[in-house]
Order: C-alpha cells, then structure tokens, then sequence
C-alpha cells in the first residue's frame, strides 16, 4: 500500500507565506470555532507555521521539516494528517517544488469571519455536531455584538466629499500607475470548505420536488448546499430531505425556511442516534493499518532474533534515501561528506543493484560499527560486491551478515593474538641463552589492506544510548517514546 507522507522527508524544506495579516480576532475564531473541527495537532500546526513568520514580515525564512516534527514533537504521518485537515477547512494552500530542488511553501489562510463561520451551512453544523447545542449556543454569544437601535439614534456621519477634495484631473494622468498588477498584503477573500455532489442525485430530487407544491425557484443556491451538506453529514439520501424540505416549507408562498429545515434534519438524526456523528479523516486508517504493519514487521524481526538497536536500524534504513542517510550520520558525529565518498556511494547505487535499505546497512556499518571518519571506497565495494552476488535484498539480511562478518574479524583477531603470545614466549625461551632468529613474513598487499582496517570493538552501554539517540534525531519518525 502506498502512503502519501512516504512522499515527505524530515530533511525537505519549506517556507511559509502569510496571504493575509492575522489579528488577535482571528486566532481566537481558530482557537473556539476551528479547533474543535480539526483537531489540537492541526490547530498547533496552524499556530507554529504562522510563527515562523516575524513580525510586518509576510515569508519567513527556510526551515526543515526535521525542527517542525520537533516542535510539534510528531511523526511525518501526523503532520500530513493535520495539514491535509487544514487543506480541507481552507486555512491553508500547499504548493510543490521538485526542481532544481524539493521545496514546499505553506500559505495560511485567514479563518472566516465569525458572521460568515456561523452562517455557512457544513462549519456550523459540524460545530454543533463536535461542542452539542449548549456549548454551540455558548461559543457564537461568545461573537455576538448587539447593534445600535437606530430607531432611537440618528445618523450623522459625515461623507467624503463632505470633508476632502480632489483633483479630478490628477487622477486620470495617475491611473495608469494605479493600474500597475501588484499583490498587497491584507485581507484576502476566505476558502470555504467544499462538499462533492456526486452521491447525490439533484435531478431526482428536484423531479420529487416538482410533484409537490415546491417550486423549483424557492430552491435558492443557499438551500441547494444546505441540503447536500445535510446528505453528506447526516447521510440523507434524496427522499428524506424531501420530506424535510416540504416539512420546513409554506404552503401558501412555497418557501423554504433554511433554519427550519436543518433543525428538523437535526432532530430526526438525534432522535434515532444516541451520540454524536463522527468525522474521520482519510488518513486516519491509513496511519493505523501502517502503524499495525509496523508493529508486525518489528515482532517479526524480534522473533528472528534482531535487537532492538537492529530493528530501530532497520526502521531508519527503510524511510531515509542512502544520501540522506550518509549526511545524516556524518552531521551527528561532526563530519562531513566528501565529493569521493558521494561518487563511491554513486557506484555502488549504480551498479549493484540493491535495495536503498540494504545500502543504508552497509553505509551504517562502515561509518557507525567500525566508527571509520569515511566510507571506505575498497570496503564499501567489496561488501556491495559480495551481498549482490549474495543476493541480499533486505535489511535484516544485512543486519545477519554484518554480524557474521563481525563474528569472523574477532575470531581472526583471538587467532592472531594467540600467534603473538607464542611467538614471544618462544623467543623469550632461546637455546642456552641464546635468541633464536625468526624469519620475518611480508604479507601481500590485500592481506595488509585487510589488516589495516579499523578494528570492531562492542559498544558499551553508553556508546549504544548515544547511538540510539543520534537514530532518534536522524529518523525523525513517530512520536517520543516510541
């Protein structure tokens, strides 16, 4: 199954635009009207995006995904989760760059206004569907400002040609210049959320209509969405709002009362459920199928015998590019990676033709197990040569052979160090007092290439906890604690 965050890494950019000056107003409609809709971690996500813009600033600068996850303290399934949420609702726009580089911008939105929010049909319904009618009734006083009773009070405002005057003539040698297509900061006209009428037949529900005594004009544009916002949210199909179309209807005139219809469709819904309709986002299942295939993969791994610092490993070496990988690894130790180490990682994605998995373990065992400063061009080309001949194709493969290989190296080293005892205490023995000439063995090249390299010592228990807390930061995946 493909997932749609797989497409979104810790390391990708982003910068945020703002379309529209935020004011105190506005967060408080996200903080008492939008959040009950979508959720804490979209609303938190709304909120840091719009500080990482400075004050009379309108972009900000670039960031990474990584110090967002961090902030936010959640994985990269979440974050998608709640930003496609605030995509939904219309209080944020996703542009995608790929070339030359990955590059996202995230452009909030300013929120409805209060008037707006509670006369569009699917916010405020599903508002009161969320917080019930108390609460409901509680939040929009919350925004209610009496008006002024003008039958008591006269107006006396004066216009503007009752204060200024103008050039006329000015202003037509000027409006060339005010023609100029620029874009201004300020309030921009609010995305609704929109409802798809594809489940919904309207012919037959108009054909229904007609053969009562609804004109098809006292169908106005507002009462045709409010009607397939209540088929969307209530599941009504087309004879039941019928009937409470013709039930919030007047006989003699054949209007339709809005309010009235959404309240009947209301009570019909709570009459016949004892809870509240619940929203679901499309992701929601996909992050617990994935995380539930996750969960068997690692107790599969746990049964053949891998570690936890293996499985997390794994974990790691599937969801990171090789590069990325590599980069990662050389940042938490305070290295860098050279042009020759990019060419002989180049080569070996090239040519031998494994998985990005299973190169991340040979990458991780050169620069993490035998701790070298570089890849090893000579090594990092005869493992690659070995597990493609070797046919390895997943990671927990990998995990076994390097084990194997380290298993050997130290069985090599025990057998070597054995030599070196005998080989002094015969030459402390001597004949007589006297030293015995031993011949001195040049090795060939290979065998000194091999004996040069950096010896595998365990990791300590500190040596591992630091290990596991440089994977933490360089998967950046799932939540803390996990």
């Amino acid at each position: 199954m493909g997932y749609p965050w797989k497409n979104l890494s810790p390391k990708d950019g982003f910068l945020v635009k703002q379309q529209a000056l935020l004011s105190d107003i506005d967060q408080k409609i996200l903080t008492f009207l939008y959040q009950p809709l979508i959720g804490t971690a979209a609303y938190s996500l709304y909120m840091t995006l719009w500080t990482e813009i400075e004050e009379e600033a309108y972009w900000s600068e670039g960031v990474l995904h990584s110090e967002l996850l961090a902030l936010l303290n959640i994985g990269i399934p979440e974050l998608y989760q709640a930003r496609i949420k605030l995509e939904a609702i219309g209080l944020l726009k996703t542009y995608l760059q790929t070339d030359p580089t990955k590059l996202i911008i995230y452009e909030l939105q300013a929120p409805q206004t209060s008037d707006v929010f509670f006369k569009d049909d699917l916010l405020s319904l599903l508002l009161l569907e969320r917080v019930g009618e108390r609460k409901f009734k509680k939040l929009r006083n919350r925004f209610i400002i009496e008006s002024i009773d003008k039958k008591k009070f006269q107006e006396v405002t004066k216009s503007f040609l009752d204060v200024f005057q103008f050039d006329t003539e000015l202003l037509k040698r000027e409006k060339e210049l005010l023609k100029e297509p620029v874009s201004y900061i300020g309030k921009t006209s609010s995305s609704n959320p929109k409802i798809d009428s594809k489940t919904f037949d309207l012919k037959f529900f108009y054909a229904g209509l007609n053969q009562q005594y609804i004109n098809r004009s006292s169908i106005t544009k507002e009462i045709e969405e409010a009607v397939l916002v209540l088929h969307t949210l209530y599941g009504l199909d087309e004879l039941a709002l019928q009937q409470f179309v013709l039930n919030a209807s007047d006989i003699e005139t054949g209007q339709i009362d809005e309010k009235k219809m959404k309240k009947l469709a209301y009570d019909d819904y709570h009459n016949k459920n004892q809870q509240n309709i619940s929203l679901k986002d499309v992701v929601e299942k996909d992050i617990q199928v994935d995380s539930n295939q996750q969960q068997m993969r690692e107790n599969e791994l746990t049964q053949r015998g891998l570690t936890k610092e293996d499985i997390a490993v794994i974990e790691v070496s599937e969801q990171i590019s090789p590069v990325d990988f590599m980069n990662s690894i050389k940042d938490q130790k305070g290295g860098f990676v050279t042009k020759h180490e990019e060419w002989t990682l180049e080569e070996i994605v090239k040519k031998a033709n494994l998985p990005t998995s299973v190169i991340n373990i040979l990458i991780h065992y050169i620069l993490v197990v035998r701790n070298n400063p570089t890849l090893d061009q000579k090594l990092a080309y005869k493992i690659a040569n070995d597990w493609a001949q070797e046919k390895v194709v997943a990671p927990e493969e990998a995990i076994h052979k390097v084990k194997k290989m380290y298993l050997e190296n130290s069985e090599k080293r025990q057998q070597q160090e054995n030599r070196s005892k005998t080989y002094a205490q015969n030459r402390n023995k001597g004949s007589y007092g006297k030293q015995t000439t031993i011949r001195k063995e040049t090795l060939p090249d290979w065998a000194k290439a091999e004996n040069n390299q950096t010896e595998e010592t365990p990791m300590s228990e500190e040596e591992k906890q630091s290990f596991m807390e440089r994977l933490k930061r360089i998967q950046n995946f799932g939540k803390e604690g996990e």
